[in-house]
């Protein structure tokens, strides 16, 4: 998804450009998982959407307000949810709707949720580093880009069956690797 960033100020001062870069550094650095943390309390992708915008631009205006020393994602969250909270307010076109008590409930466990889920991307990252350029490359190409399997296949020269193969030795090799490293940590996997 491409996200909307807040426009860049139009004043010429030093502290501006730098807050600003500040603020694309920790949003662009958190911009998925706030995503997914508005995502996980709606249960439109559209809502979500709509907030996350809000949200992001109320982040920006916000920011003077944020503690350079805490966590950004947790601030972060902490704004989302009260903009989660007043778009089901405002909201009353759909029937079906979560209870504020509900809301809370969830906004909890996605907070406790993310810190995990950060832990486990950065033991993802380095364990698909340790991976050959040729599996790397096959990877990317058959999770992070719009191209099938069965694409590759014809553009490889290979059967589809034998990527899935090679694909499912991957997945296996990296699940083994981030389950070694969440080990190390002290969490489950």
């Amino acid at each position: 998804m491409t996200y909307k960033l807040p426009e860049r100020p139009s004043l010429d001062d030093a502290s501006q450009d730098q807050r600003y870069a500040d603020f694309l550094a920790n949003f662009s650095a958190n911009c998925d998982r706030l995503h997914a943390y508005i995502y996980s309390l709606l249960p439109h992708h559209a809502d979500a959407d709509d907030v996350f915008q809000r949200c992001s631009l109320l982040l920006w205006k916000k920011f003077d307000t944020f503690d350079q020393e805490r966590d950004f994602l947790s601030w972060a969250c902490g704004v989302a949810f009260y903009e989660v909270k007043n778009f089901l307010r405002t909201a009353n076109r759909d029937r079906l709707q979560f209870s504020e008590t509900l809301l809370d409930l969830l906004a909890e466990q996605r907070g406790e949720d993310l810190s995990s889920i950060s832990d486990h991307l950065a033991a993802l990252r380095l364990c698909v580093k340790k991976l050959t350029d040729n599996q790397q490359q096959l990877v990317w190409k058959a999770y992070g880009s719009a191209t099938t399997v069965a694409d590759l296949a014809a553009a490889t020269g290979r059967s589809a069956q034998t990527l899935y193969n090679q694909l499912a030795s991957i997945r296996r090799k990296l699940a083994q690797c981030v389950q070694m490293r969440l080990a190390a940590l002290g969490e489950d996997a």
